[in-house]
């Protein structure tokens, strides 16, 4: 049964953009047109926590130099891969690049080390 807004009308549904939902670094909460509205709901609420997690990114970069998502994720007391979402986001703002280092991940694996542009 669809949502009723306080006219007694049915709720329309948001679109799939909306560009007052532009994060601080201009990357869109993303939820497909078709995603329920828990999705949308859970979108909006990783709008602030993303750029939040991309600027504490930038910061540990500044200081520490280049490192791993895996490094990031250990030295912010992050889960598991919370970083590497956040790495191509600002790799696609120009803000950093991978660079030809690779170090040891806590899994035993190499990883492509990340660095400030």
């Amino acid at each position: 049964m669809d949502e009723i807004d306080f006219e007694g009308e049915p709720k329309r549904k948001e679109k799939a953009h909306d560009p007052n939902q532009e994060s601080l670094f201009g990357v869109s909460p993303r939820a497909r047109s078709s995603d329920p509205e828990t999705s949308h709901e859970a979108a909006r609420s990783m709008h602030v926590a993303s750029a939040t997690h991309r600027g504490m990114i930038l910061k540990y970069l500044e200081e520490h130099g280049a490192s791993t998502g895996d490094a990031i994720d250990e030295a912010l007391g992050w889960r598991h891969a919370t970083a590497n979402r956040r790495l191509p986001e600002l790799r696609r703002m120009n803000l950093i690049e991978m660079s030809d280092q690779t170090a040891v991940t806590r899994s035993g694996r190499r990883a492509r080390m990340w660095r400030i542009i």
